[in-house]
């Protein structure tokens, strides 16, 4: 397992159990953590459905003002607001958190065929639907991306 996909299973595994502990905001925060991860690793996919689930629950989220969490990183607001959640949660915090939790990680990543869809796994859901947000989000019209968009 290669230390990025690592740290996107980290932030992953840590943003199913603040939703499970019924804990949004820190999910959020979470999931806009695994989704530029997702963005270094090219799993465009991912860092899609992740912005997904933060608008669902927070319709008013800062990542709502850029297409793509991509566009957002070029922004200063964005990089703010992820410098101050990268603080809040350096690998090395999440990975203590992880063991607090008692997941075990070891090689879990070995069962899947591809790191999209391990990660389709940590987000309860399929590549389907991965790439369908994706989709979504590529043909939403405040995407620049979006061949209706282009002269």
């Amino acid at each position: 397992m290669t230390v990025d996909i690592d740290l996107l299973a980290i932030y992953l595994h840590l943003a199913w159990a603040a939703a499970r502990r019924r804990r949004p905001l820190v999910r959020d925060r979470l999931l806009v953590l695994a989704g530029v991860v997702a963005i270094r690793l090219d799993l465009p996919e991912v860092a899609a459905y992740c912005r997904q689930k933060i608008l669902e629950h927070n319709p008013a989220h800062l990542v709502r003002r850029w297409p793509s969490l991509e566009a957002a990183l070029q922004h200063a607001d964005f990089q703010s607001l992820l410098q101050r959640i990268g603080r809040r949660y350096p690998r090395e915090r999440a990975e203590q958190m992880i063991d607090s939790l008692g997941l075990v990680r070891g090689r879990e990543r070995d069962t899947y065929q591809g790191d999209l869809e391990y990660a389709a796994a940590l987000l309860e859901t399929n590549v389907d639907q991965l790439r369908h947000a994706l989709r979504r989000q590529s043909n939403h019209p405040d995407n620049p991306d979006n061949p209706a968009n282009t002269p």
